[in-house]
């Protein structure tokens, strides 16, 4: 398997419930110290429980990728770069709102955004929209911010995959249509329907990988609460 797309869609009620404060602090447990102090940081509920059930979809996704054992104490987390693992398996996590996804891969670096769309200030639509190749093609508020997750999703997909820079690096993105120069590398973009196409409306999310992913190489899996609250 190439890549492997991961998501979780929870609910308000188990976010407030008892059963999911027990949840979180079970998950905070499994993590390296300096990683469990940071999510003890967080004040909302639903940073703490989607954070760390992203990490739980990489539990998930690893018996995929690889026969040994693994277990989230593994995991390194720099203090200025995304998370990792020792050796050849590449991941990235990204939540909004309610969902949380995970990508991973053995055979190329990658990244992943998703974003839920919401209302965006004139000023910002016009400095993103008016810096890319394809900006401001029809005119009109609903079309300018879903121009704008799309173009966000992708610049923090592939900033995320090169682990260099942070939004503000956003600039420095010379777009193609398939992806974009970054680091003295193409990266080439992919969307994803996160959920279905009813459920999807308000989501966007993209995914960035230093390789081109062929036809039928990326898998895109729900993971449902029984499984995710069992681990």
């Amino acid at each position: 398997m190439s890549i492997s797309i991961l998501y979780y869609k929870v609910s308000q009620e188990r976010i407030c419930s008892a059963q999911q404060s027990e949840q979180i602090a079970n998950w905070v447990e499994e993590l390296p110290l300096n990683k469990q102090q940071q999510i003890k940081k967080l004040r909302q509920p639903n940073d703490q429980l989607l954070s760390l059930a992203g990490l739980q979809l990489l539990k998930i996704a690893m018996p995929e990728f690889s026969d040994q054992p693994f277990s989230l104490d593994q995991l390194q987390f720099p203090a200025q770069a995304k998370p990792f693992l020792e050796g050849n398996i590449d991941f990235n996590i990204s939540h909004s709102k309610d969902i949380v996804c995970c990508v991973i891969s053995s055979t190329t670096k990658v990244g992943i955004d998703i974003e839920l769309q919401r209302a965006v200030k004139d000023a910002t639509l016009n400095k993103f929209l008016n810096d890319t190749p394809d900006s401001r093609k029809n005119s009109g508020t609903e079309n300018d911010v879903s121009q704008f997750f799309n173009l966000w999703t992708k610049n923090e997909a592939i900033i995320k995959a090169a682990n260099h820079g942070s939004i503000y690096n956003m600039k420095d993105i010379q777009h193609e249509p398939y992806g974009g120069y970054y680091q003295d590398h193409f990266w080439h973009t992919y969307s994803v329907d996160i959920v279905s196409a009813e459920e999807n409306k308000e989501y966007t999310c993209h995914i960035a990988c230093s390789e081109k992913i062929e036809q039928g190489k990326q898998t895109l899996n729900k993971i449902k609460a029984r499984q995710i609250h069992k681990l």
